[in-house]
């Protein structure tokens, strides 16, 4: 029996370092964890402007139902992704990024105006992060981040007839029904040219004049995608003191470290994407409110989306 255990447990040892070293090769051939791409999560469903002022949706005066304390959060806020232990849980990504889009209803530029506020856990109260003013550029969507069409979604017609003459497109199962003078479109087919037209006229449900196309000859084969979303390619704060800025920290070496106030615009001034950093280190809830937007006054836009994601 002394023997016997002199062999067993020796190979017993072998046995389990054996199991070891194929858990390290495992691990080490593993795919790596990504954490350094993200997705675009959706921060605002497509929707007209939520009021017509800030004020109108939370009224930050006096005592009222829409005060914006923590339990009137509204159902249109975002919630931050977490991640950590039940005990401790950080925000996942404490600087975000966010892009807007939306749809011209009056020619291009239009216009939107928004405030970003947020709430802390729990007993938070609201916090106006910052506000400002943005434009449509003219780099349509043409698919949303999340997968979905976003050039025909109130229009999207094959077979389309177009008079060369009076640049009209013809359908005959009243599929302009909604369609108004002002819109965009995007129009393909043989013997033209441009994609993004204006309507210009609405004749009825089944016939439509727009501006902007060039073209050789009349047609039965076009494709109208109506309204197209474009992104916002200007984006203007007129409030960015509201936030954190720089504060001591006695972790540094010097007993001072600059951590600024992070939020950040950076326009493309070409037409493309613009973009809004924030750090929501702390936050649960974000939500944008939207207003001067509601598709029909002036140059306002619609439809306005937002998109976000750790940075």
């Amino acid at each position: 029996m002394r023997n016997y255990g002199k062999v067993i447990v020796p190979f017993l040892a072998v046995i389990l370092l054996t199991f070891i070293l194929s858990l390290v090769l495992r691990v080490s051939n593993a795919e790596p964890i990504d954490q350094y791409q993200t997705g675009w999560s959706v921060v605002r469903d497509a929707a007209d402007e939520d009021g017509a002022t800030f004020a109108a949706v939370y009224d930050l005066t006096g005592v009222g139902t829409t005060n914006g304390q923590y339990s009137d959060i509204s159902s249109d806020a975002f919630r931050l992704p977490t991640y950590g232990s039940a005990g401790f849980q950080t925000t996942k990504g404490n600087e975000w990024v966010f892009t807007i889009c939306g749809k011209n209803y009056n020619n291009t530029d239009d216009t939107f105006s928004f405030n970003l506020v947020g709430w802390a856990k729990d007993n938070g109260m609201l916090q106006v992060i910052c506000e400002g003013n943005g434009v449509l550029g003219t780099q349509a969507v043409v698919e949303y981040p999340e997968g979905t069409d976003a050039l025909g979604e109130l229009v999207d017609e094959e077979d389309v007839a177009y008079t060369h003459s009076s640049t009209t497109l013809t359908v005959t199962n009243e599929a302009f029904e909604n369609v108004v003078a002002g819109m965009l479109a995007r129009v393909t087919g043989s013997n033209l040219t441009n994609e993004i037209v204006q309507v210009t006229t609405a004749t009825d449900s089944n016939n439509i004049v727009c501006s902007g196309i060039t073209s050789t000859d009349d047609n039965t084969d076009s494709t109208v995608q109506i309204n197209p979303a474009f992104w916002a390619d200007t984006i203007t704060l007129d409030e960015t003191t509201k936030w954190s800025g720089a504060v001591p920290d006695a972790n540094t070496v010097n007993g001072y470290s600059q951590r600024e106030s992070k939020i950040a615009v950076y326009n493309s001034g070409d037409n493309e994407v613009a973009q809004l950093v924030v750090d929501l280190t702390g936050l649960e809830y974000i939500q944008f409110i939207f207003y001067d937007c509601d598709a029909a006054t002036g140059e306002e836009a619609g439809d306005i989306r937002v998109y976000g994601r750790p940075n």
